[in-house]
């Protein structure tokens, strides 16, 4: 494992390396995002759950909603860092 912070900032890390990180940090990403998604399913099925006599239970939904909104910053956390250490290693490699 490469570790993220000495790889950055050694301008004698292999190119290899520096892509593996960005590679590993898309991958995270996508499976984040797909945490999100799964969350934000299931608090549309709340919502949408119809029992005669009875309301959808919201707070559940809101609270699967909060933790596909979880999720989702961490996708989009991952995503940043790539494009942060590809714009590191144009800048520091030219």
């Amino acid at each position: 494992m490469v570790n993220p912070a000495e790889a950055l900032q050694d301008r004698t890390t292999k190119h290899a390396e520096r892509e593996q990180l960005q590679r590993d940090w898309i991958v995270a990403s996508a499976e984040y995002g797909s945490q999100a998604r799964e969350a934000l399913g299931k608090a549309a099925e709340g919502l949408a759950e119809d029992v005669p006599g009875r309301r959808p239970d919201t707070e559940l939904a809101c609270a699967w909603a909060e933790v596909g909104q979880g999720w989702a910053t961490l996708s989009r956390a991952e995503a940043a860092r790539s494009i942060a250490a590809a714009a590191f290693a144009v800048d520091h490699t030219g």
